[in-house]
């Protein structure tokens, strides 16, 4: 069993957040959070139209670059490149900012849940990052139980 997570439940309202990544890992967690009122910038020199179609999200067509974490209270790295991904989580873990790296779970200070969400209830769901499809389901009968009557 791996180490388990404590799910801390935090208030980003208009706190600024920095994603990596353009494409469909990215377009997931940028739809995840832009349900939560952050400050999101996505840097990627291409990003997916699905993302620039989220209403308030800062899309900055161009390489990663470390100038352009600005105050991030965390930041997400979810590119197709190691060197990228790599150098990010370096770059926050010199700066003290949280990080996680959708491509290698020993490299994350925090994991992103799964997410369902009915009014103000909000349930995040995670296995640690061992098993995604598992986390799939047990989050999509949540949803459903939700948008039932309770």
């Amino acid at each position: 069993m791996t180490r388990r997570k404590f799910p801390l439940y935090i208030d980003l309202d208009g706190k600024p957040v920095v994603l990596v990544g353009g494409g469909t890992i990215a377009a997931r967690r940028a739809k995840t959070l832009s349900q939560f009122g952050v400050d999101l910038t996505v840097i990627a020199p291409s990003i997916d139209a699905s993302i620039r179609a989220l209403p308030g999200v800062t899309c900055l067509e161009q390489p990663w670059d470390p100038a352009l974490l600005g105050q991030a209270v965390f930041v997400l790295t979810a590119t197709d490149c190691e060197a990228v991904n790599a150098s990010v989580v370096e770059t926050c873990r010199n700066r003290g900012i949280p990080v996680n790296d959708a491509s290698n779970q020993t490299r994350c200070d925090f994991q992103f849940p799964a997410v369902a969400i009915r009014g103000d209830v909000v349930v995040g769901v995670n296995a640690g990052g061992t098993d995604h499809s598992l986390v799939r389901r047990v989050a999509a009968a949540i949803r459903t139980l939700l948008e039932g009557e309770l």
